[in-house]
C-alpha cells in the first residue's frame, strides 16, 4: 500500500514538473519574443533612414499579427470604435446605396428605394471621384462606405461622373438614420405557400420580424399551408436573433447552439425559450454559399430537428464565434474565441485557419476529416463543411463563362447601358431579355471603353463599359497564354512558336462563343434580374426571380408530394 502511495505522490509531482516546465517555456517564449519586438520596434524608430510614424509602425505590425489567425479576428482603432458607437446607439446617418470598385474606379451598384440617394437621382453605375473632398484612390470599399456615414440630418457633398456622360457633377445628399433591411420580401406564391426571404440577422427584433411575416401571410390568406423560408445570400448577423428565428419552428427548451472555447467563460449553452408559433407548418429553407453564421444556425437547427427541408447548396461553413475586448489607449480586438455548436454536436466550421486539422494555413477541412452526426430521426450529417442541403440544387457559378462574365461585372455593365437606352420597361412579371438583347449583350462583351456596335436590331449604337482593356474577359488559360508569350519574347523564342500560339488563341476563342450560346438562357436570367434592379429595385427583381427560380419550383414539387417531404425527413 505504501508502495502505491509513493508511486501515485511521484506520479503526481512529475505531472506537476511537466506542466511547470511547459508553462514556463510558454512564458519564456512569450518574453523572448515581445522583447525581440520591442527592439526592432526602437531601433526602427531610433535609427531608420527615412522618419517613420510610430502609430502607423504598430497598426501594420497588430493588423499583420491577427491577419494570420483568422479574418475575423481584428485590431479596431480609436477612429473605428467612435464609428462604432455611432451604429450601435442608432446615430450613424448613411445616404443608401451600394458600391463595387473596379479598375481602380468606384461606382453605385444599386440604390435603395425611396433613401437620399435614390431621391437625389443617383443612379447604379455613376462613378464616384470623391466624398467630401476625399479622394478615392487606394481607399477600400470599407473605408469609402464609412466616408459615406456620419451624423444624421447632416450632408455629404460627392463628385460623380453620371453614368454615360464624361464631366464630374457636384452632387449634395442628406444623410438619415438607416436601419439594416432584413425582410426583404414576404408574398404568397401561390394559393397555399407562403413566403419569406430574410436578408440578415443584423437587427435586434429580426426574429419577431419573421414571426409577424409568417403570421400575417397565415391571417390574410385562408389556403395558406406552406412557407418557403429564403436565406440565400444572408451573411448572418445577431447570434440571439438566430435562436429566436429557430424557435419559430422548434419546440420550447431544446438546445439550439452550444458554444466552447479554451476558456471556460466561453462555454454557453442556448436554447428556444418559448412555445413555438408554427410547430408543424411544412418548412422549406433555401440556402446557398452565401448563406454564412446566423443562417447557418437557423438551417441546421432546421435539418437537426427534422423540422423543415432545406433546399439549394452548401452554406459558407462560418462556424466562428468573435468577442470584442479593451486592450487600453481606447482601442479594442475583436477575438475569435469559440466555436459554436449546434443540436446535433457538429460544428458547421469549414475552413481550418490556424492548424487544428492542418499546419499549412487556411485550408478547407478535407472530407476525410469530416465527422458523422445524427438528427433527431437519425438521418445522417456532417460537420466541418457548412449545412449541406437535403436536396441539392447545382448552379453554374463555377462554370467557366459564367465566372468571367461575372467577375469583369459584365451584367452589371450592360444593365447601366440598357437602362440609359430605356425610359421603361414592362413590369417584373411581364419583362423579357430577347434573343436580340442576348445578341447586343454578347458584342458588348467583345468591345474596349466606349465602341460603336451595330445591335442585333441593325442599328449603331455606342456602348460605354467600364473595362479598361480590349477583350478583358478571358479564361485562366487564355492569360497563361499571354504569359507564355512575352515570356517567350523575352526569350527569343516567340517566333519559333507564334503560329502554335495563335492556333491555341483561336481555339480557345470558339470555345469562348460556343460556351456563351450554351450559357444563354442563364445569361438572359442575369440580365433580366439586374435591368429590373434598375427600374423596380430589389424588389422586383427578386419578384421576378420567383418565376423561374429552381429551388421554388423544387419546393412546390416538394409539397405537392408530402409523402417524399416526410420521407426526406425520416419521418
Amino acid at each position: 500500500m505504501r508502495i502505491v502511495k509513493y508511486i501515485s505522490v511521484v506520479g503526481l509531482a512529475l505531472v506537476f514538473v511537466a506542466f511547470t516546465t511547459e508553462a514556463e517555456s510558454k512564458f519564456f517564449t512569450i518574453t523572448k519574443n515581445m522583447e525581440l519586438f520591442t527592439n526592432v520596434y526602437k531601433e526602427l524608430n531610433k535609427t531608420y533612414v527615412d522618419q517613420v510614424e510610430p502609430a502607423g509602425l504598430m497598426r501594420t505590425a497588430l493588423t499583420a499579427m491577427l491577419k494570420d489567425l483568422d479574418p475575423y479576428t481584428n485590431y479596431i482603432t480609436e477612429a473605428q470604435i467612435e464609428d462604432a458607437k455611432l451604429k450601435k446607439f442608432g446615430g450613424g446617418g448613411d445616404i443608401g446605396v451600394k458600391l463595387i470598385q473596379k479598375n481602380d474606379n468606384v461606382y453605385i451598384s444599386e440604390v435603395l428605394e425611396g433613401l437620399p440617394a435614390d431621391l437625389s437621382g443617383l443612379k447604379a453605375g455613376d462613378e464616384i471621384k470623391t466624398i467630401d473632398g476625399k479622394d478615392l484612390k487606394d481607399k477600400s470599399l470599407d473605408d469609402i462606405q464609412l466616408f459615406l456615414q456620419g451624423q444624421p440630418d447632416t450632408e455629404v457633398g460627392l463628385e460623380i461622373i453620371p453614368y454615360g456622360q464624361k464631366s464630374v457633377s457636384e452632387k449634395s445628399v442628406q444623410r438619415i438614420a438607416i436601419k439594416p433591411r432584413d425582410i426583404t420580401f414576404s408574398k404568397m406564391l401561390n394559393d397555399s405557400v407562403g413566403y419569406v426571404k430574410l436578408s440578415t440577422f443584423l437587427s435586434r427584433g429580426c426574429g419577431k420580424f419573421v414571426n409577424d411575416k409568417i403570421t400575417k401571410l397565415q391571417e390574410e390568406n385562408e389556403g395558406f399551408k406552406y412557407l418557403v423560408f429564403d436565406l440565400r445570400g444572408n451573411p448572418g448577423g445577431l447570434l440571439s436573433e438566430s435562436i429566436l428565428v429557430s424557435n419559430i419552428f422548434v419546440e420550447k427548451d431544446n438546445m439550439i447552439v452550444v458554444t466552447k472555447g479554451r476558456d471556460p467563460e466561453n462555454v454557453q449553452e442556448l436554447k428556444s425559450t418559448m412555445d413555438p408559433t408554427f410547430p408543424d407548418l411544412p418548412l422549406v429553407v433555401l440556402t446557398n454559399n452565401k448563406s454564412a453564421s446566423a443562417s447557418e444556425i437557423v438551417s441546421g437547427t432546421i435539418q437537426d430537428f427534422d423540422r423543415g427541408v432545406v433546399i439549394g447548396q452548401r452554406t459558407y461553413g462560418k462556424g466562428l464565434v468573435q468577442r470584442t475586448m479593451d486592450i487600453g489607449f481606447n482601442s479594442k480586438v475583436k477575438l475569435t474565441i469559440a466555436k459554436y455548436y449546434i443540436n446535433s454536436g457538429r460544428c458547421v466550421q469549414a475552413v481550418d485557419y490556424y492548424g487544428e486539422y492542418t499546419d499549412e494555413g487556411a485550408k478547407t477541412i478535407a472530407d476525410s476529416l469530416k465527422n458523422e452526426f445524427r438528427t433527431l430521426n437519425g438521418r445522417i450529417v456532417y460537420d466541418n463543411s457548412g449545412v449541406e442541403p437535403d436536396i441539392l440544387i447545382e448552379n453554374n457559378e463555377k462554370n467557366a463563362i459564367i465566372k468571367g462574365i461575372n467577375e469583369n461585372h459584365f451584367i452589371f455593365d450592360y444593365a447601366n447601358f440598357y437602362a440609359s437606352k430605356h425610359d421603361s420597361i414592362d413590369a417584373p412579371l411581364d419583362f423579357k431579355i430577347t434573343d436580340k438583347d442576348f445578341d447586343d449583350f454578347v458584342k458588348f462583351i467583345e468591345t474596349s471603353k466606349t465602341k460603336e456596335v451595330t445591335s442585333a436590331s441593325g442599328d449603331k449604337e455606342e456602348i460605354k463599359s467600364s473595362t479598361s482593356n480590349e477583350n478583358t474577359f478571358q479564361f485562366e488559360t487564355e492569360k497563361v497564354l499571354e504569359d507564355l508569350q512575352k515570356a517567350t519574347e523575352s526569350e527569343n523564342y516567340y517566333d519559333a512558336i507564334k503560329a502554335e500560339l495563335a492556333a491555341l488563341k483561336d481555339k480557345l476563342n470558339q470555345i469562348k462563343k460556343t460556351d456563351l450560346t450554351a450559357q444563354k438562357e442563364e445569361i438572359k436570367k442575369q440580365l433580366k434580374y439586374e435591368i429590373l434592379n434598375r427600374y423596380y429595385y430589389d424588389k422586383g427583381r427578386l419578384e421576378a426571380s420567383l418565376n423561374d427560380d429552381p429551388e421554388i419550383q423544387e419546393a412546390f414539387d416538394l409539397f405537392g408530394d408530402m409523402d417524399r417531404y416526410n420521407k426526406i425527413l425520416g419521418n
